[in-house]
């Protein structure tokens, strides 16, 4: 049904560049992002159609292509990936949930890299958002207790589940914050991650009691094509200190002081 829907909008050429003239504003908002050249081409809307979407010409080669550039380069990018990934999610609430890698367009005369397709763009609640940073938080400090305890409260779990289940579940969440648990350098490549996202996917069959929120369909596939590419580049990179940062700057609206500062916050 998931996939139903995201078909029917895809197919839609204004919403899509409604979406790509939204996603151009947000990364040239972000000074972090413009500094490292990532760019949204502009849409020609005289020429767009609910058939035919028109917009400026991106050069480049699709970003995997860059994986025989120096270490330095490569981390640049997937540094880069890995903030616009988290920025989607936790702060814009807006993400291009599509990771393919050709929507990356990597131009090696400017080093700029191009982001297309925005037909799969997609918002989240405010509320599936607080909820699910305490999740990925917590993930990054090997946390199980909160992991479930706030797995429970946004119906991941039913509270029914057996051990099996409830394991798996736990030890998948770990293994998605990997990235996040060291404060120095994860080696994407090195570190055979891949091969631990779908470790628990047989437990997942047999013993799941009820499917995971909607949402978390197009996220956990953008966030496992974001490592999927920082693997192919070989980035080496801090990403516990991207997250750290936008935990911090959070605005909690679910009535819970911060994991990091301890402090409710509310957006008045």
């Amino acid at each position: 049904r998931v996939g139903r829907n995201e078909l029917k909008v895809e197919c839609d050429y204004m919403n899509e560049m409604e979406n790509q003239r939204k996603f151009k504003h947000l990364v040239e908002s972000d000074p972090a992002l413009s500094r490292e050249r990532f760019a949204v081409p502009d849409v020609i809307e005289e020429l767009t159609t609910s058939h035919i979407l028109t917009s400026e010409y991106a050069p480049g080669g699709t970003i995997d292509k860059v994986s025989n550039l120096d270490q330095e380069e490569r981390n640049r990018i997937g540094r880069s990936i890995m903030r616009l990934t988290i920025l989607e999610l936790f702060v814009w609430r807006f993400m291009q949930t599509d990771p393919n890698w050709g929507n990356f367009l990597y131009d090696v005369g400017t080093r700029t890299t191009h982001l297309i397709d925005f037909g799969a763009a997609r918002e989240y609640s405010k509320s599936f958002v607080d909820g699910y940073l305490r999740i990925v938080w917590a993930a990054a400090n090997k946390d199980g207790d909160t992991i479930m305890d706030q797995s429970h409260k946004m119906g991941f779990l039913t509270g029914e589940e057996n051990e099996i289940m409830l394991e798996a579940h736990k030890m998948s969440g770990f293994t998605v914050g990997e990235p996040f648990q060291t404060d120095g350098e994860f080696d994407f490549r090195g570190s055979n991650i891949s091969t631990r996202l779908s470790q628990h996917s047989s437990a997942f069959l047999q013993h799941r009691l009820t499917p995971p929120p909607e949402e978390v369909y197009t996220l956990h596939r953008k966030l496992a094509g974001a490592y999927m590419l920082c693997i192919k580049l070989g980035a080496v990179i801090n990403c516990r200190s991207i997250l750290e940062e936008v935990v911090t700057n959070h605005i909690f609206e679910d009535g819970k002081p911060s994991p990091i500062t301890g402090l409710e916050k509310s957006s008045s």
